[in-house]
């Protein structure tokens, strides 16, 4: 019998049988990664449920907007990475952000290629509005005990993030 066979279970008569001296391991669970990732799965949906749809928002939509705001003038490339996003889903949101009058593109002063967000006075007006409602969801989230405060949580998260571009930047072979 070779080494491979007995990796593999055997098929007898139609029936899969389990190899019988093969001892199990740990079946697998969920480890942080993946309970950071669930939770912010489930509080990004139930933020676009309770805040978001009254204005017809996603969150990344919301959040585009929030840093076009944030940033005043800020180009595609930059906001497509800063939100972790493609540039086509950007392009995607940039549409309905740009048809409702709350943001607006500008080509860039020096280099006609590259296209610079800037937020109308209606975008402006509207991410406050928004962000009243996400910050009280936020207090609520995260006023309770057990918790780290909020900045130190937001620390953490933020440097999980820039550990995981970097990754992935390490990851990408350059462009030729």
């Amino acid at each position: 019998m070779s080494p491979d066979t007995n990796r593999r279970p055997r098929r007898v008569a139609g029936v899969y049988r389990p190899l019988v001296n093969r001892a199990p391991g740990p079946p697998p669970r969920p480890g942080p990664l993946a309970q950071l990732v669930r939770a912010a799965n489930t509080i990004r949906a139930q933020l676009e449920r309770t805040v978001l749809r009254a204005d017809g928002m996603t969150w990344t939509a919301y959040d585009v907007l929030v840093l076009v705001c944030a940033r005043r003038a800020v180009d595609t490339r930059t906001t497509a990475a800063e939100v972790g996003i493609a540039k086509a889903t950007l392009t995607s949101v940039l549409v309905t952000l740009v048809d409702r009058g709350l943001v607006r593109r500008d080509l860039h002063e020096h280099d006609r290629r590259r296209v610079i967000l800037r937020p109308t006075q209606a975008g402006m007006d509207l991410a406050r509005q928004i962000q009243h409602r996400v910050d009280a969801e936020q207090a609520r989230l995260f006023g309770g005990p057990g918790l780290p405060p909020g900045d130190s949580l937001a620390r953490v998260l933020r440097t999980v993030a820039v550990r995981s571009q970097q990754r992935t930047a390490a990851d990408t072979p350059p462009a030729s």
